[in-house]
């Protein structure tokens, strides 16, 4: 379980602290699928990096399994959670399958050798997500949407229970974006991993997301799609006279 306690995060601008979300305070189940949803520079990547404890709370605490994660060593958060971001800070000349072996690190003995089980459990994730034809190519040669399905299975071989995806559909079109929906639900569902992703496409998380943590310029809201489609928090994402929000379909269209 992820616990977030009265969470309220920023980042530094220009020696300055520059707050964008205020008293967040949910809790979320093992074995769920979480949106984080809201405008451009709502706050969401702040967020997911404060909940991977790469940014420092401005106020309250983020635990995963009763342990807050800004108390952990290095070693002990690479083995409670995997986060995969937007950036391609990977040398591109590794192979695809070298970046997803990555992932093992934290379980590998002193000198960082790969047992026999380390290796199967990495072509088990390779095929899983349908990447023997990408794994023997230099990730600097990949599409960014290659190169996203690549990360994500470095993430998975990282085998830990929290997996956190910084807008992990942005560079994929229509058809690869949903079969990352399907591979990502199947993961939550099959293995119970516990996933958060940030995402700018608010209709596909609707229709996939068990619950969403939606960020609003003054206040958030928690809850399943429906519970906040009751509620009508989406017609306050965008100014309701150029992006609309429609209850019946469940989902946003420009008003033209």
């Amino acid at each position: 379980m992820i616990k977030i306690n009265h969470l309220t995060t920023g980042y530094n601008l220009r020696g300055k602290t520059k707050t964008v979300s205020f008293d967040i305070d949910v809790k979320i189940e093992k074995g769920s699928l979480i949106g984080v949803l809201g405008g451009n520079g709502i706050g969401k990547s702040t967020l997911l990096k404060t909940i991977a404890g790469f940014e420092k709370p401005i106020k309250g605490s983020v635990l995963i399994d009763e342990k807050s994660i800004h108390e952990m060593n290095l070693l002990e958060k690479a083995q409670c959670l995997s986060i995969v971001l937007t950036d391609r800070k990977v040398n591109g000349d590794l192979l695809g399958k070298e970046v997803i072996q990555l992932g093992r690190q934290p379980h590998t003995n002193w000198i960082g050798s790969h047992s026999e089980n380390d290796k199967a459990f990495v072509l088990e994730i390779i095929d899983e997500l349908n990447l023997n034809e990408l794994v023997n190519q230099k990730v600097k040669n990949l599409s960014d949407g290659e190169f996203q399905k690549i990360v994500l299975a470095r993430a998975l071989s990282q085998d830990t229970s929290v997996l956190l995806l910084d807008e992990p559909s942005t560079h994929l079109d229509l058809y690869n974006k949903a079969v990352l929906f399907k591979q990502i639900k199947r993961i939550v569902a099959d293995k119970k991993k516990t996933v958060l992703f940030t995402s700018h496409d608010l209709n596909s998380a609707i229709q996939i997301c068990d619950k969403i943590l939606l960020l609003l310029e003054d206040r958030w809201e928690f809850g399943t799609p429906n519970e906040l489609i009751k509620k009508g928090v989406f017609q306050n994402v965008f100014p309701e006279e150029t992006v609309g929000f429609d209850p019946i379909l469940k989902q946003f269209r420009i008003c033209i």
